[in-house]
């Protein structure tokens, strides 16, 4: 029986920028998929609030066999996000995916589910089946 394959790929696309900390398009074949949902951690300021979460995603990954190098999407929801935010949320990806870029989307939204959160974040993971 023949190993599986599993390629990713992150084409640059003509007409589309090419971002330093996230790529504008993921490409799968082969492999397994893990979904995790959204996460939150409503303790301390927004930088404390990123690190819990992606602390919390870590351990989702790894449970599920993968890490922060498998992440292929991700979408991140910010209270009342500001232009100034940006800096603060690019050093939080870096952090937490090193050199892997996945695929992004940042929202500013009003209001999350608990008390106090002010970043939730879910990903999707491709990984060898």
């Amino acid at each position: 029986m023949a190993e599986p394959r599993f390629n990713v790929e992150r084409p640059t696309i003509e007409g589309l920028n090419d971002p330093p900390h996230f790529s504008n398009a993921v490409v799968t074949e082969g492999g397994k998929m893990v979904h995790l949902s959204g996460q939150l951690s409503p303790e301390g300021d927004l930088a404390a609030q990123f690190k819990g979460v992606y602390d919390k995603l870590k351990i989702g990954l790894a449970a599920c066999g993968a890490s922060p190098s498998d992440v292929i999407r991700q979408r991140v929801f910010v209270v009342d996000l500001v232009p100034e935010h940006r800096e603060l949320v690019v050093a939080a990806m870096g952090e937490f995916y090193g050199g892997a870029k996945p695929a992004s989307t940042l929202v500013g939204v009003p209001a999350l589910i608990l008390a106090g959160a002010l970043v939730e974040i879910d990903v999707t993971a491709a990984i060898d089946g």
